[in-house]
């Protein structure tokens, strides 16, 4: 039986924040940061990571795959994932909001998604997959290039506008759609709430067409749209996400977690810490004994990350090498800002 981690956001983004692991208690995951020799290699996106394990091209469209695993139905021509975020000035710049951090109720996203559709049917067509992941199937292809909104949250938007022969047209757009945001009623009862408005879409997620995916395990564990996208593809269903009768039941395992991914997107240290916490009782504990034990043949962890990607593969040895010690996690942390 062979077990793999996906865990975006295992390492804490760089050492701005002083001392991340400062009061963390991670011991089965030093265990086996010490006993597996880990490798860095480039950070990068950890959508067309999760992407390219299930056999596919890394730039299959994200907007298709996280419609599939959202049921929503197919789009007539092409699909852009379009969702809804909060500007907020810092300084001077203007960063990104997450829909998942603005806590939009369903009505809200009924409303808005409604008078989108109304005002700008020229556009494309509007829908929701839930209160916070909107998508807009257009009529063409577009002529732009997007960045994935992981990879716009909490920075400059103005640095990750898109380009390409379209780009004045969308940028437009986005300018055209905030205008309209701003005056709508649900957001002028979140600010008079005082709460951060929904004042801007963000367009991202096309990419080439979906082909059939080739799930990289017999069982998978996890909770997220693009990935329940993924296992559609495959024709397959996630397992239930119960460790210990996971490990018991000897299917090879894909364990896919984004708490730590998240964590790191929006630079909650807290978060961060608990998800891993977490993690080291929850799975790496009970997997270490199961490789002591034989009931594991081996554990793989990939952990992309916006500076550096971690992974590692420890195969049961003949015998255990007791005099390896554990490696702490700031040590990874260090060596990826030393790249």
């Amino acid at each position: 039986m062979r077990l793999q981690f996906f865990l975006p956001g295992l390492l804490w983004p760089g050492l701005q924040t002083q001392a991340p692991c400062e009061g963390l208690a991670v011991p089965a995951l030093e265990r086996l940061l010490g006993l597996a020799s880990p490798a860095l290699t480039a950070g990068g996106n950890a959508e067309a990571a999760l992407t390219r394990l299930f056999g596919l091209e890394p730039d299959t469209s994200p907007a298709t795959l996280r419609s599939l695993g959202q049921g929503v139905a197919p789009a007539a021509a092409s699909r852009l994932c379009a969702d809804p975020v909060g500007l907020r000035f810092t300084r001077d710049h203007l960063l990104l909001v997450d829909g998942e951090s603005l806590e939009i109720t369903d009505d809200e996203a009924g409303q808005l998604i409604a008078g989108l559709n109304d005002t700008f049917p020229d556009i494309g067509r509007f829908t929701a997959g839930d209160a916070c992941r909107w998508y807009l199937d257009l009529p063409a292809e577009p002529n732009a290039r997007f960045t994935a909104l992981a990879d716009v949250i909490g920075r400059p938007v103005a640095m990750y506008m898109p380009e390409g022969e379209d780009a004045r047209h969308w940028h437009r757009l986005i300018n055209e759609t905030q205008v309209w945001l701003h005056a709508h009623p649900v957001n002028q009862a979140r600010e008079a709430a005082g709460r951060q408005t929904i004042n801007s879409l963000w367009p991202w997620g096309h990419g080439a067409p979906l082909a059939e995916a080739t799930p990289p395990a017999s069982r998978i564990i996890g909770d997220a749209p693009l990935l329940d996208g993924l296992l559609a593809a495959a024709g397959r269903e996630r397992a239930p996400a119960d460790a210990a009768e996971a490990l018991a039941a000897g299917h090879d395992l894909l364990v896919c977690d984004d708490r730590a991914g998240r964590a790191t997107r929006q630079l909650d240290l807290p978060g961060w810490q608990q998800a891993l916490a977490d993690l080291d009782t929850t799975w790496f504990a009970p997997a270490l004994a199961a490789l002591r034990t034989g009931r594991l043949a081996s554990i793989e962890l990939l952990a992309p990350g916006d500076r550096a990607t971690l992974a590692l593969r420890l195969a049961r040895p003949r015998l255990w090498p007791f005099w390896k010690r554990p490696r702490p996690l700031i040590d990874l942390i260090q060596q990826q800002d030393r790249r």
